[in-house]
């Protein structure tokens, strides 16, 4: 028994040792909307324009746009119940949005006005969330969501939103990622999806045991996911297997909860989760090392733009890290 304290609390202080060890101090810019808000998803179409998304669950969803690097904020959409959890623009006209209870947005005048997608099938009684879009091109795009761990929901429309077609899992989903107009990846509850039909039919990939948040391609066949468990994955076949590059939550310690994955370029990578986590790598995920100095907020995306890497958070805050 004395043997077993002791190798637990000698564990415990090598873990500590190493996360001082492992993480770096970096300075920060906060970006206000100064809007009490949980800042979902931050965009940049270039240096100076970009979308904020988010709200507070059940309570409200709203949509900012600035076009000062993020000095300051424009309010575009809002509704009093419907959080806006991701958002992306094809062009600098023509976005998408989703969020709670199946919410579905588009606008076609750079945000200025957006309007409710009605699903062709509605699916009566569901009341999941979109949590995850992504738009092949301005007519291609698809959603992905699903509630309580067991349900999930994916939504394509093939013309620009006239119809919208849906499919249902067995797993509740969080993150959606098209390689090309067919081929795509549905990551969420302890396992990834691919499709090569444009979201017709489904096969699951040899992953590892997480609840997936996010998932990231550097290119058609690199690309990593990260997990609430704790998790940074890794796959260089384009899905066919994948290696753990930071291991997940065990018994002793568990702390790490990510919700976004992003990359700089093919070397350069951040992942951010709740109470203050950030890690980055810049060596194409072999290491990752812990950012420290910021607070212990909950972070919801990660956004790279330019040399510029960018945070989002609590409380309507978007940190802008001085790297």
């Amino acid at each position: 028994m004395k043997n077993t304290i002791l190798f637990v609390f000698t564990l415990f202080l090598l873990t500590i040792y190493s996360c001082k060890k492992s993480g770096i101090d970096v300075d920060y810019t906060i970006l206000d909307i100064h809007e009490d808000m949980n800042v979902q998803k931050l965009i940049f179409m270039n240096d100076i324009v970009g979308y904020a998304c988010g709200g507070k669950k059940s309570e409200k969803g709203v949509i900012y746009k600035t076009t000062d690097a993020g000095n300051s904020w424009t309010k575009q959409y809002s509704n009093i119940s419907q959080c806006v959890y991701d958002i992306q623009f094809v062009n600098d006209t023509i976005g998408y949005a989703c969020g709670e209870n199946l919410l579905l947005l588009k606008t076609m005048d750079g945000g200025n006005h957006w309007v409710v997608q009605t699903p062709n099938q509605p699916l009566q009684g569901y009341s999941g969330t979109l949590h995850s879009i992504y738009c092949v091109d301005a007519n291609t795009v698809y959603a992905a969501g699903g509630a309580n761990f067991s349900v999930g929901i994916t939504y394509k429309t093939y013309n620009g939103g006239g119809e919208w077609i849906y499919n249902t899992f067995d797993h509740e989903l969080r993150s959606v990622w098209f390689t090309n107009k067919y081929t795509g990846f549905y990551a969420g509850y302890g396992t990834v999806f691919e499709t090569n039909d444009s979201a017709f039919s489904f096969q699951t990939l040899n992953s590892k045991d997480d609840f997936y948040t996010s998932l990231y391609f550097t290119d058609s066949r690199t690309a990593f996911a990260c997990g609430y468990n704790g998790g940074i994955y890794k796959t260089t076949d384009a899905g066919i297997n994948w290696e753990e590059e930071l291991k997940n939550n065990n018994d002793i310690a568990r702390t790490r909860h990510f919700n976004d994955i992003r990359f700089w370029n093919t070397t350069t990578g951040y992942a951010v989760g709740n109470t203050g986590l950030i890690v980055y790598t810049d060596n194409s995920g072999s290491d990752w090392s812990a950012i420290t100095k910021l607070n212990s907020d909950n972070y919801y995306s990660v956004c790279t733009r330019g040399n510029k890497v960018f945070v989002t958070s609590q409380g309507g805050k978007i940190y802008r890290l001085n790297r």
